[in-house]
C-alpha cells in the first residue's frame, strides 16, 4: 500500500459521505487529507472500486453545501464495532491545488484538527 503524502487530520463533526450513483449514504469522515479520506460505514466495500462520492458539508462554505470527488478504495477493514467497516479511500481527481483547497474548506469550517 502507497503511503500517504499528507498528515491525516481527524474531524470532530459528522460529515457524511454519500455514493452519488446510488444516492445512499455511504458513511462518515473520520480523517481527511488533500489525499484522500477514512470513513467508517455499516457497508463492506469493494477494494480497488471508483466511486462517485459527495462530501457533505454541515454547513454552507464558499457557496457550497457539499464537495464531489472521485475516490477509490485502497482498503476495507472490519471496524472494532463488527457492524460497522473502516474504509480508506484516496482521491483521483484533487490533486496539488485543489487538495489543499479541500483541506483549507475543512479547516475553516473547523472540521480538522
Amino acid at each position: 500500500m502507497k503511503q500517504r503524502n499528507r498528515p491525516r487530520k481527524n474531524t470532530p463533526h459528522p460529515v457524511k459521505v454519500m455514493d452519488t450513483e446510488s444516492g445512499q449514504v455511504i458513511g462518515r469522515v473520520v480523517d481527511i487529507t488533500a489525499d484522500g479520506l477514512m470513513m467508517v460505514g455499516s457497508i463492506n466495500l469493494e477494494i480497488g472500486r471508483v466511486f462517485s462520492l459527495r462530501i457533505v458539508l454541515p454547513r454552507m462554505t464558499d457557496g457550497k453545501m457539499d464537495i464531489a470527488v472521485q475516490a477509490e478504495t485502497v482498503w476495507c477493514k472490519q471496524d472494532t464495532n463488527p457492524k460497522f467497516f473502516q474504509t480508506g479511500f484516496r482521491f483521483h481527481n484533487l490533486l496539488g491545488n485543489d487538495g489543499f483547497l479541500l483541506e483549507d474548506v475543512m479547516h475553516r469550517m473547523n472540521l480538522v484538527g
